[in-house]
């Protein structure tokens, strides 16, 4: 185990409007490590033969409008670029996703934690992530309505049941693995981006490349990729790159240029998708239309500021212990973030015993097993299981480097000046847990006991709930003649229900479960 406070170091803050430079974050809860804190893996090439060698989404329609950053949040605008091509492309008619909101939900909230800024402030990439992941947003324009943002407002003054639509996958991308990036535009409608922008390479506000040998200061600017060109001439740039071939970027500076607002960037560019210093960039994999009968169940709602792998072994079980709510009481999906790519894992599903999650391994359900395909956030379907009551999700990693880790949300530090938090978490007791060798530790108590730190952690483990429609005994997500099988296959005594499904088979609510609940259902299906 390390010995000492580890200090990951997010390299920049994306702020770039225009000629604004930036500010540096320097510190988190963690040592940065060049080696390990990266978009997975080392990257490897992808076969992107059977790409064009030039696509847009923009021609595809899956785009909205270019829009003008009124604030240092480009990351909003990526962020939420990214999201609307994500739901263009999958056939939604969506319309322009509201920016304010996104901005007003990463302020300080009431009691001082959260995103320590101001709405004129910088913000990371995993701000936008988070937002989206915790299906809190993003909000359309004529949902949010008008909002106002002052000094004075609150993250906790954003309204948080406006979503219609939650984010369950994310891939992080990497710049040397360009076949991906490319995959990933062509099957989400877009990437969010990142660059260092130094105005002088900015070439008629069309063309921008950075060379290697640019040695001044980093400037974070978040972008939506939306297209590419691998015969893109080299000599469209100030400074030529050694090679053709470029990324169609969507910016958020308005129609600024005779390419109405987009620009080329070249592939060659120092830092564009940079694994070195801008991580995680991605692209959004999956999304789900939130309904009245869905609820996401989590503990924290600003996603994975960074991994939880400070003990250095394998086959770690990470938990978040959950109050699951009675009325949606199957468990339909478990949403985890980890960086670890190829990774085997296990979901299990733990009774409490005394308040805390049991050691006693004899009764943890197996949920469901799978591999990592990527780094970022998994998504994995459950087999309709029957939630009740206090209880918690472990996900049991077992990765290639030897190493388990999971997201956490741990404090961040402006320039490493102690105290003087960018971002600080809500984390409590009774949270989160790791279990190892037979041991249960509180999370929050591993912080203390570890680095004596009190502000702690909280690992980005969430649940999908559902309550089922009625009719819907076997709670399979579907009405057929299975459910009214099962009813008279229960009135025989042939088969057993449980309460929640005794009351999802009433048919009629007359708190009598009979045959007339089976024809009911017969004659919806029939209907």
């Amino acid at each position: 185990m390390k010995n000492k406070q580890i200090i990951k170091v997010l390299s920049v803050l994306f702020a770039v409007t225009i000629p604004a430079g930036m500010f540096c974050v320097t510190a988190n809860a963690a040592e940065y490590d060049p080696d390990t804190f990266v978009a997975g893996e080392a990257p490897v090439q992808g076969d992107d033969n059977d790409l064009p060698s030039a696509y847009s989404s923009v021609e595809q329609g899956y785009v909205t409008d270019i829009k003008n950053q009124r604030y240092n949040d480009c990351w909003a605008y990526s962020t939420l670029a990214a999201l609307e091509s994500k739901l263009l492309k999958e056939g939604y008619q969506t319309e322009n996703m509201n920016e304010s909101h996104l901005n007003l939900w990463a302020m300080t909230r009431s009691d001082g934690n959260g995103w320590v800024r101001s709405y004129t402030g910088a913000g990371l990439v995993y701000t936008g992530s988070g937002y989206l992941t915790s299906w809190q947003g993003g909000v359309l324009m004529s949902d949010a309505g008008n909002i106002t943002i002052t000094s004075d407002s609150k993250g906790d003054d954003a309204a948080t049941d406006l979503a219609r639509y939650g984010v369950t996958d994310i891939r992080y991308l990497s710049g040397e693995d360009r076949a991906t990036i490319k995959r990933a535009i062509y099957e989400n409608g877009a990437a969010v981006a990142a660059y260092s922008h130094v105005t002088s390479y900015y070439k008629d506000r069309m063309t921008y490349y950075l060379p290697k040998s640019y040695s001044g200061s980093v400037n974070g600017h978040l972008v939506t990729a939306v297209g590419w060109d691998d015969n893109y001439p080299k000599e469209n740039f100030s400074t030529p790159p050694e090679h053709d071939g470029a990324w169609l970027m969507k910016n958020s500076w308005g129609n600024n240029n005779a390419l109405g607002g987009y620009f080329w960037l070249s592939y060659e560019d120092k830092y564009v998708f940079s694994a070195e210093k801008f991580v995680p960039v991605y692209t959004i994999e999956g999304i789900e239309e939130i309904t009245d009968r869905k609820k996401l169940i989590q503990n924290e709602i600003y996603g994975a500021i960074c991994d939880f792998d400070y003990i250095e072994k394998n086959n770690l079980t990470f938990l978040n212990r959950f109050d699951f709510d009675r009325d949606f009481f199957v468990l339909d999906k478990v949403i985890f973030e980890t960086r670890k790519k190829n990774a085997d894992y296990t979901i299990y599903l733990i009774p409490d015993e005394n308040g805390a999650p049991t050691t006693d391994e004899a009764q943890w359900q197996e949920l469901y097993r799978g591999k990592t395909d990527y780094a970022g956030y998994i998504c994995a379907d459950i087999d309709n299981i029957e939630v009740n009551g206090s209880a918690s999700v472990g996900v049991k990693i077992n990765s290639p480097d030897g190493i388990s880790a999971i997201g956490s949300g741990e404090w961040l530090s402006v320039s490493g000046s102690p105290g003087s938090y960018f971002f600080r978490p809500q984390s409590k007791y009774g949270m989160s847990y790791i279990y190892e060798d037979g041991k249960m530790t509180d999370v929050m108590q591993w912080f203390k006991d570890t680095f004596n730190n009190d502000l702690g952690g909280t690992l980005v483990i969430k649940a999908l709930t559902v309550t089922p429609e009625t009719g819907d005994v076997n709670l399979d997500g579907k009405i057929d003649i299975n459910d009214a099988t099962l009813i008279q296959q229960y009135l025989a005594e042939l088969k057993t229900l449980s309460t929640n499904q005794q009351k999802v088979a009433d048919m009629d609510a007359s708190g009598d479960l009979n045959i007339n609940d089976a024809t009911a259902i017969q004659i919806k299906i029939a209907e």
